[in-house]
């Protein structure tokens, strides 16, 4: 007597048709609360071959006007890294347990940046521009938060994974907290350190980028009035210039962290 094995077990099978459905029900309840329109959806896709067509045609007019607001964009990123690294360094300094003068400090400061990377960069541009007005020195003051969230906690990460061994030499012939940091820790952690800076540095030009569109200032303020004027020509240059943009950056990063790594 024959017996017929199926290639997918029962238990597997309804696995699946529980998950479908549960994603169905889920997308559907969505759907209801957003009152989304899939008629008028279905009814307007025939109008995406025409903006597509707009899309494809370049308008190279002032492209002069979007290099400079790319600089600046750059320029924004670049100051709120420099700035925010620094203050990131003396608080990873003062925060890392291993070498901490003072342990409630290394608390506090664990405490504070871990408040930092909860808020969004958003939110903080939206402050400062509240209490500033619109412009680049809202979007490197906005940019310096996460900037020094992020690097404090990795910084304080690589600094803690030092040898103990290497700090108990040299707290054992007398050395002092400066050139625990300075002779010991450093020479360990500048690769790691520098590694961080440069992943922080491409996460920061496409936050000024995007941040650009709510009042930073930058290429991403010119990408509004294009949206605004439905300029699709002007439009497709700027997109096409940022994405050229953060490809650049992209390969660069990889190519520093790869010589690094050497």
């Amino acid at each position: 007597m024959k017996q017929t094995i199926p290639l997918t077990p029962r238990a597997e099978k309804i696995t699946i048709i529980s998950a479908v459905l549960l994603i169905a029900g889920v997308f559907s309840f969505s759907a209801a609360q957003l009152e989304l329109d899939f008629l008028t959806f279905f009814a307007r896709l025939h109008t995406i071959s025409d903006i597509g067509r707009h899309f494809l045609t370049l308008d190279m007019t002032d492209f002069g006007e979007i290099a400079t607001e790319l600089f600046l964009s750059i320029s924004i990123a670049l100051a709120s890294l420099a700035f925010g690294t620094a203050v990131s360094f003396v608080l990873a300094c003062l925060g890392a347990a291993n070498i901490a003068p003072v342990p409630l400090v290394s608390i506090v400061i664990k405490v504070f940046v871990s408040i930092l990377r909860a808020i969004p960069s958003l939110v903080w541009i939206l402050m400062i521009v509240a209490s500033l007005g619109f412009g680049p020195i809202a979007g490197v003051i906005g940019l310096i938060f996460p900037t020094v969230g992020y690097l404090t906690k990795s910084f304080i990460s690589s600094i803690e994974d030092v040898s103990p061994a290497i700090l108990e030499t040299m707290q054992a012939v007398g050395s002092n907290w400066f050139q625990l940091i300075f002779e010991g820790v450093l020479p360990y952690v500048s690769s790691l350190f520098l590694t961080w800076i440069a992943i922080r540095l491409e996460s920061n030009v496409a936050e000024s980028i995007s941040l650009g569109m709510v009042g930073a200032g930058g290429i991403g303020t010119l990408l509004t009035k294009a949206i605004g004027s439905y300029n699709y020509g002007r439009i497709s240059i700027i997109i096409l210039t940022i994405f050229t943009t953060m490809v650049t950056f992209e390969l660069l990063v990889n190519q520093f962290k790869k010589k690094l790594s050497l």
